[in-house]
């Protein structure tokens, strides 16, 4: 199981290596355990985030052969008002999105700065996200690492 702090200094990593190739900059990371602790956390929030959840993990092999798979589903999100925006400017926003999520992903399967400690990344799965966590729109992507504590 990839230790929280640890994961948490990940993905403060990724965010900065993602914010100096991208033009959309994301405003901060936000953990959650669950979609309702998301909610709460993002409710007077606005901006640019890269939410994720504490990963689930399933364990595999023996003391001396052992791995951990851990499941993780990040966000992209940012809060928009229902309706407040034309079909361009929603396409559009969406478009720029896509962007900051696809530098993401190829963060995501370079991550050389964890050292061998964790792998994975290979499939990534994207969904389009709409009014999620309290109105907020983005992308999701759903992924998982292996670590070899």
């Amino acid at each position: 199981m990839i230790n929280i702090l640890r994961y948490r200094e990940i993905l403060a990593e990724l965010r900065a290596r993602t914010n100096k190739r991208s033009e959309m900059k994301i405003d901060g990371v936000i953990l959650a355990v669950s979609d309702k602790h998301l909610t709460k956390k993002l409710r007077d929030q606005a901006g640019f985030f890269l939410c994720a959840n504490f990963p689930d993990s399933e364990s595999k092999g023996n003391a001396d052969n052992y791995k951990e798979d851990n499941r993780l589903l990040l966000f992209l999100l940012e809060k928009v008002t229902a309706g407040d925006e034309t079909d361009e400017a929603e396409i559009t926003h969406y478009a720029r999105m896509q962007d900051v999520m696809c530098i993401l992903k190829d963060e995501i399967r370079d991550m050389d700065f964890v050292c061998g400690e964790i792998s994975g990344g290979e499939d990534i799965n994207t969904e389009w996200e709409y009014d999620v966590f309290g109105g907020f729109n983005g992308l999701s992507i759903g992924l998982k690492l292996t670590d070899y504590d």
